[in-house]
This record gives structure tokens, sequence and C-alpha cells, in this order.
């Protein structure tokens, strides 16, 4: 199959780290793309009335203020750099404009003669229907922000301004219509506590889904569209009474942030008849529980999950005897890396332990020696992966690995829910991956928070993230279908759920485990 030829269009050729880094990559993966040139145009330039002159002043001090910031914490310190293109392809055709402030015939020529197949739109100007037909499929764009809510500009910043729990990203195949055009991929990051850095997550996250869509396209020479939604209001630079009152906020949260950072779990076990008197189990010093998951061995209920030290800055796994009031915890899995998500499943006689382990870049699995007491490493099931909150289970006659992959490499697993299958054994180290991966790329359902198997009843339980707040609450879906070439899941009410959560009036609870009326949960506390 011939490669894709793909040009980038750019304002020059000093572009954003993101532009950049898409640059290289298509360089790099030259078996599959052609990329040799770049199609620069000048930036659209607009006359400002003094009112606006003023707010895009005080806006400009509020991204410095920022960068800043990013700078000293040292994360996406770079976010505001620019780069040369150049050093990664010399080829640039330049689009002028005349004096009737329309684009050159002739330099529109000279792009329709390279015979693109897919023109990258990275440039801030609205790209005229001159432009719609100088590639064979098109120009893809991204829309950062939900464009069901917020259309426009800054990117990122009116969802921390009004405190969204997620910030939207959208990909498309544009027309003359920018903002609405041909969807080939949305999704949804939690919404970080200001506007650069959540900006700088949203363009580092979203980067990596216009790569697949490419590669996909590579593969299969055609574009599936998603169903459209309703437009959401065009939003542009924050008025200055805005700024003031965003500039305000973002100083208390961050104030708060940087004196009262650490934050504690605690377990609650409760009886389904007994919801009135849920029982919380004790943090030891210096170490908060979170994680439960409940097992049933020989009548007896175990309960397994991870104690973090905030000393260590790291986790272990512990068990305890579920049915006794004094919960005498043991330490059962330490290693010298962070463990935590003690998912345990049983293969033939023998019972094995899948805990997070993205420390190291792993999906590992643990033997039990000696139920409950010790446990060996055994396997490692998936090497150089970034993924968190797995889930073994068997399912009409495969073994189905649920998790949570970060794809970008940013540190956060909350938005992408992913499925792997096997046809032999949940041992493999061969695991597929499902056709519709990633199953979800959205923070208010994608990371794992437990699961429900009831005879054939499959109920998956994922996290909630709030604004700035991870594990804000969580949902229940019941899995409608599982197979090898598709995933539904509905959202349902679950009414003992909602009935803890009253009885603890705390809505931060971020896991949750049921067997037979008995459930334990972990709830934040400040």
């Amino acid at each position: 199959m011939n490669k894709l030829k793909i040009g980038i269009i750019t304002n020059g050729k000093f572009v954003d780290k993101y532009t950049y880094e898409l640059a290289e990559w298509l360089k790099s993966n030259n078996k599959l793309f052609e990329f040799n040139c770049f199609i620069s145009i000048s930036k659209d330039k607009k006359n400002l009335k003094i009112n606006k002159i003023l707010k895009k002043i005080l806006f400009k001090f509020i991204i410095f203020f920022e960068n800043l910031i990013l700078k000293f914490t040292k994360k996406h310190s770079d976010h505001l750099s620019k780069f040369n293109i150049k050093n990664i392809v010399r080829k640039e055709i330049k689009v002028n404009k005349t004096k009737e402030k329309k684009y050159d015939i002739k330099d529109l020529q000279n792009v329709k003669s390279e015979k693109f197949d897919i023109l990258i739109r990275s440039c801030s100007n609205v790209l005229n229907k001159d432009f719609l037909n100088l590639s064979k499929y098109g120009i893809i764009s991204f829309h950062h922000g939900d464009y069901a809510k917020f259309r426009g500009s800054p990117a990122g910043f009116w969802e921390v301004f009004k405190k969204e729990k997620s910030t939207g990203f959208m990909i498309q195949t544009i027309n003359r219509r920018l903002d609405y055009g041909n969807i080939l991929l949305e999704g949804f990051f939690q919404t970080k506590s200001f506007f650069l850095l959540n900006q700088a997550e949203l363009y580092k996250k979203s980067n990596f889904y216009l790569k697949k869509i490419l590669i996909d396209f590579s593969k299969n020479r055609k574009f599936l569209f998603l169903k459209k939604r309703k437009k959401g209001k065009v939003y542009e630079t924050p008025k200055i009474n805005n700024q003031v009152k965003y500039l305000f906020n973002t100083i208390k949260i961050l104030t708060k942030k940087i004196f009262f950072k650490n934050y504690n779990f605690k377990l609650a076990k409760i009886e389904v008849n007994k919801i009135i008197d849920p029982i919380i189990v004790k943090n030891d010093k210096n170490k908060f529980l979170a994680d439960p998951f409940l097992i049933n061995h020989n009548d007896k209920i175990f309960c397994f999950a991870e104690e973090y030290d905030q000393i260590k800055k790291k986790g272990h796994i512990v068990f305890f005897d579920y049915s006794k009031k004094q919960s005498n915890k043991k330490i059962v899995l330490s290693e010298n890396f962070h463990l935590s998500f003690p998912f345990i499943f049983k293969y033939k006689k023998d019972f094995f332990m899948c805990p997070e382990t993205s420390d190291i870049s792993e999906i590992r699995l643990y033997k039990s020696i000696n139920f409950p007491f010790e446990w060996k490493y055994y396997k490692t099931i998936m090497k150089n992966i970034n993924s968190a909150d797995n889930i073994i289970f068997k399912h009409n006659n495969l073994w189905w690995l649920f998790t949570n992959i970060d794809r970008s490499n940013s540190g956060d697993f909350s938005n992408d829910f992913s499925i792997f299958y096997s046809k032999t054994n949940p041992l493999t180290n061969k695991w597929k991956s499902h056709p519709q991966n990633p199953i979800l790329i959205n923070s208010l359902f994608s990371r794992n928070a437990g699961m429900i198997i009831k005879k054939n009843k499959l109920i998956r339980i994922s996290q909630v993230q709030g604004f700035d707040n991870y594990g804000e609450d969580i949902n229940f879906n019941e899995i409608k279908l599982l197979n090898t070439k598709k995933y539904k899941e509905q959202l349902f009410k679950n009414k003992n759920y909602i009935k803890i959560k009253k009885r603890l009036n705390n809505p931060n609870i971020h896991h949750y485990s049921e067997i037979n009326d008995n459930i334990i949960i972990d709830f934040k506390t400040n």
C-alpha cells in the first residue's frame, strides 16, 4: 500500500511544541507516511478596539504568571515555546495573500501540485473554501474544547473559569463551517487547577489521538464519522472583570494546594441490611487505605487493599479479615515501587493478583503461595505499557483485561478505558487489543473503580473525576455487550450506593467492592 502524503499548514516556520512533536512523529514513521514539506501562511490580522486591547494585555499577564508556575514546577515548562519546523523538514510552500486579501492562486496551485492525501491545520487562520480541495481526503483540524459548550478561545480557559469537571476536544475534517465539520473523534479530560496547565494537558493528550486517526486511516483508507451534537456558544478572550475573578479564584485554589496538598482515603465496611451503621476502618499514622477488594474463600470474606505510606510516597498491599470488627491488617505484598488496586482472580485452583504496577510500565501477575498471606511474582503479561487499575475476568469462554492507559505519558490514567482479550488463558503475554480501543476517552466514565460479577451480570464501576479533584464519585455501568468486536455498557443508579453516600455524607467515594451483600468502599477525607 502506498504511503500517505501528509502536509501541515502553519503560520510560518516557528511552531508550537505539539505541532513540532507531530512533525517529528510523521518523519520518523516513514513506512506509513510521506512528510517532506509544510505549507506556511501568514496570520489573519484583526483590528482591535481599545477595550479589547486592554483585556488582551491583562490576559497576557495571566499567561506570563501561569507560565512561570509551569517553569517552576517543571511540568509543561516548554508549553509556550516555539520550535523551528525546518529542523525536521526543509521544504516550505508559502501561500501569500493578494492586495484583495485573497490567497494567491499560483501559491494554491503549488500546494495542489504536491498531491497531498491529507493536510493538517496547525495555524490560527480560518481556512476558506480555496483550501478545501487542495488534498485528496481533506483537511484535519483540532477543536480544543467541548464544542457543545465552548467554541472559540482561549482553549482550556473557560472550563477552568466555570469549574467544569472535564475539558473536551474534537478532531474533525473541516468544511466551510470550521467549528462544525465532520467529527472523527472526541474525548474529555479532567479539568486542571489553572488555565495554562489545563491547556497544556489538553494539547499533549489530544495529540496522541490525532496520530491514532492517521495510523488507522493509513491502514483502511477510510474515515469513520461520529454523530454531531448541538453547537455551543462562541467564546473569546474574557472580559477584564472575569479575568480579575479568575485570578482571585486561581490564587485561592493554588494556595490551598500548596498548604493543604495531602489527602487521605478511608475504608468503610457496610452490610446491605445495615447501611445506617457503616464501620470505618482506622488508618495507621502517616498511612491511608484505598482500592479495597473483597474475596470469598472457604466461606470467609477477606479484604485486600492498597495501603499508601505518605512518608515513603508509595503503596503496598495489605489484607484483613472482613468479618472481624478489629481489622488487623497484614502486609502481603511490597515492592520497591508503588503498588495499588489489588485485583484478584482465580485460574484453575490458584489465586492470582494483578496490582497496579504503572511505576515500572508493566502489567504483572503475582501468585498466591499461601492464600491469603503469601504472594510471589509470577509473570509480566504486558511490557512497556503505562496502565493502571487492571481487571481480569472470564466471560463467554474468553478472558478479558480491562485497563486504563496513559497513552500520552502525562501521568494521568483517568481518561482512557481500553480492553484486551485472550482466547486461551489469563496468564498469557499475548493479549489482543479490542478493535474499539480506546473504548472511552472520558474522565467522567473511563477509570476503573471496581467490578461486580453476579452470575451472568457484569457491572463495571468507574470513577468520576471532578474539577481538579481526583476520585470525586463513582458510576455503575452494566455491561450489555462484550465480544471481540463490540462493547457496550449502560449507566444505572445503584440504590444501595445512594443510601451509603447519604449516610456517610461524603460525595468523594472513589472505589466500591461487593460480595454476598457485603460492601466496602473508600472515600476521600481532607
